[in-house]
């Protein structure tokens, strides 16, 4: 009898180690809306390849689509090119502003240069495509997600 509850509080134990041991990856789903497949497949990897995250990353190639498409996936964040034409840009955050669903969602421009445009201080933050890397990209969208329940 003691030898069988010293085995069933021996698996218990090593259970609880187990458990405790693995890491549970945080998933953050991510929108990236941008009309250059190779630029946000280059984006859509750099997310994929950080590895103390699980970002499910979902890419829209149209502007007029991705209002539907934040709708149906609700996106933590979302990343925008800035390579877009500028009236479907305005259209796109005019529509954002618009809709209390989707106006609280963090915006993180991703801009060719550091010129400065109108449609940047529409979103909630920028980052040139130039120096992406997976870091960069985690530390952006985790500020913006901080950020954003702050505002809550």
């Amino acid at each position: 009898m003691f030898r069988v509850m010293l085995t069933s509080t021996s698996a218990i134990y090593n259970r609880d180690i187990l458990n405790s041991l693995k890491t549970r990856k945080e998933q953050i789903k991510v929108l990236l809306i941008g009309n250059n497949p190779i630029e946000m497949t280059n984006v859509y990897d750099k997310l994929r390849s950080y590895r103390s995250k699980n970002y499910i990353a979902d890419v829209c190639f149209s502007v007029q689509d991705s209002v539907k498409k934040m709708l149906k996936a609700k996106p933590d964040c979302v990343l925008i090119d800035d390579n877009v034409v500028v009236s479907q840009l305005k259209e796109f955050f005019n529509n954002l502003k618009k809709n209390g669903k989707l106006k609280n969602i963090p915006i993180v421009l991703l801009k060719s240069t550091n010129f400065s445009s109108a449609i940047q201080n529409d979103a909630q933050d920028y980052l040139l495509k130039g120096n992406l890397d997976s870091e960069i990209l985690n530390n952006t969208i985790e500020k913006n997600l901080r950020i954003r329940q702050l505002q809550r």
